[in-house]
């Protein structure tokens, strides 16, 4: 082999590596940049030109965040969005396993105005959600964030569950009537337990979106003790300016709990993802 040839392979060998750690690197460096400014003296903050390394590290922006109430706001969101899962996943395991097994009248339109449910924004709801919250008196509530949460979450989740249940054999929901199992007594002893991924997908993916939600978390609640984390983070920005310090130490310290969701569920949330993608209506 010629030293071209062999220059070539070696190239090629080289080219995917390299290519996915430059990616990785694009996408960790804005966190690590939260980070390190999160750890800076506010002085070294504004310093111009800018330093990467915080130096000398401080934790007196993490003191002044949890001191302004942060662990309530934390405590709000996890509320909120351990709820939500639990209403999404209730919802698109019986909607979805209906759309996947049976055929009904009106299927198809159902569907059409789940997937009308999907293309709907939260800006072109928020005013009717907050009239329809003041009137049954729900507003400043959980119960309104985790209704509404699960409003715009749950059509996406349920597409998926129909999708991923095409994926799951029928015959083994037949093996178990024919033994006498129940409809129902099939989806939760058999069917449920082969689509632990895809309810893992959904479960992640609902966490993720209602931990994140500022709109809906913003107009439908008033009071200092309902406010979610977003809403929170949002009070370090100021007609005064930015508070760098204190609003980099939150988006840290609110990223931890949806970092270790992933880091122990990301298993099964790949291959949630893979079935649920590549199988249809």
């Amino acid at each position: 082999m010629s030293r071209s040839v062999a220059a070539r392979v070696l190239a090629r060998g080289l080219a995917r590596p390299l290519g996915m750690a430059i990616a990785g690197a694009a996408f960790l460096l804005p966190f690590l940049w939260t980070l390190s400014t999160s750890l800076k003296p506010k002085a070294m903050i504004l310093q111009v030109p800018p330093t990467f390394l915080p130096w000398p590290p401080t934790l007196e922006n993490y003191a002044n965040v949890f001191s302004s109430g942060f662990l309530r706001y934390l405590m709000n969101s996890s509320i909120v969005a351990v709820c939500t899962v639990i209403v999404v996943v209730t919802v698109s395991i019986h909607t979805g396993y209906a759309v996947s097994r049976f055929r009904f009248r009106g299927k198809a339109a159902m569907l059409f105005l789940i997937l009308i449910g999907m293309a709907m924004g939260e800006l072109s709801t928020v005013l009717p959600l907050y009239f329809f919250g003041s009137r049954v008196g729900l507003l400043d509530t959980y119960a309104v964030l985790i209704l509404a949460n699960s409003a715009f979450i749950a059509p996406l989740a349920i597409w998926f569950m129909q999708g991923y249940f095409h994926s799951i054999p029928i015959q083994i929901e037949e093996a178990a009537l024919i033994d006498g199992t129940s409809r129902l007594g099939a989806l939760y002893r058999v069917v449920i337990p082969s689509a632990s991924p895809g309810l893992v997908t959904v479960a992640v993916i609902s966490f993720v979106q209602s931990w994140n939600e500022f709109i809906l978390a913003l107009v439908l609640t008033s009071s200092g003790s309902m406010r979610t984390v977003p809403v929170g983070m949002h009070l370090y920005m100021t007609d005064y300016g930015v508070d760098w310090g204190n609003i980099t130490a939150a988006g840290v310290v609110s990223i931890v709990p949806v970092l270790i969701l992933f880091i122990f569920m990301q298993r099964h949330f790949v291959r949630g993802l893979t079935a649920g993608a590549t199988t249809g209506l």
